[in-house]
């Protein structure tokens, strides 16, 4: 993943320069909403977190562990091993360069088969250092919906808070 490795001393240094990374917050009510749909969750990983405090809040509405990762966060640029009850992962997977996404969906899976994705359908705001987009993977709906079910056996589209991103949830109504 030379590229991904690349692009993640990109975001390293945006996370330095200012607080970057939090629009996830803005989607608790909605991820609190998919997780009601779990019979118990004792612990949720935001997998590619960002600054954000997303986790803690929504950790604490369903009374579980919180648990972070992001490469370009020192303070959470440890791979997670242990398995969870559930993965949020908000405003990451179109930062992932497009030949590495099955992997990396791959990693997720590995530590549930419960994964909230938010993923955004348009190019970024952001302008990383280089000069490059910092959404480097943008693909319709339909495309991430697929992407998720070939790694997870099923993807369930949910509701979003922004109508230039795509919400799916790797399990049913109820389990």
């Amino acid at each position: 993943m030379a590229r991904g490795e690349d692009l993640i001393e990109q975001y390293k240094q945006i996370h330095a320069a200012k607080s970057y990374g939090r629009s996830s917050e803005l989607k608790a009510g909605y991820v609190q909403r998919e997780l009601l749909h779990l019979d118990k969750v004792d612990s949720i990983l935001d997998y590619g977190c960002g600054q954000s405090l997303l986790v803690d809040w929504v950790a604490k509405m369903n009374d579980a562990q919180a648990r972070r990762y992001d490469p370009a966060i020192p303070a959470h640029d440890t791979p997670p091993t242990d398995p969870v009850d559930a993965v949020i992962c908000t405003d990451v997977l179109e930062h992932i360069p497009e030949e590495d996404v099955s992997e990396f969906l791959g990693k997720i899976r590995a530590l549930t088969p419960h994964a909230y994705f938010n993923v955004s359908v348009r190019e970024a705001i952001e302008i990383l250092p280089n000069g490059e987009n910092a959404h480097c993977t943008v693909r319709p709906a339909k495309w991430w919906g697929g992407q998720i079910a070939k790694v997870f056996g099923m993807a369930r589209r949910a509701s979003s808070n922004d109508g230039t991103s795509v919400t799916w949830v790797t399990w049913g109504q109820k389990e």
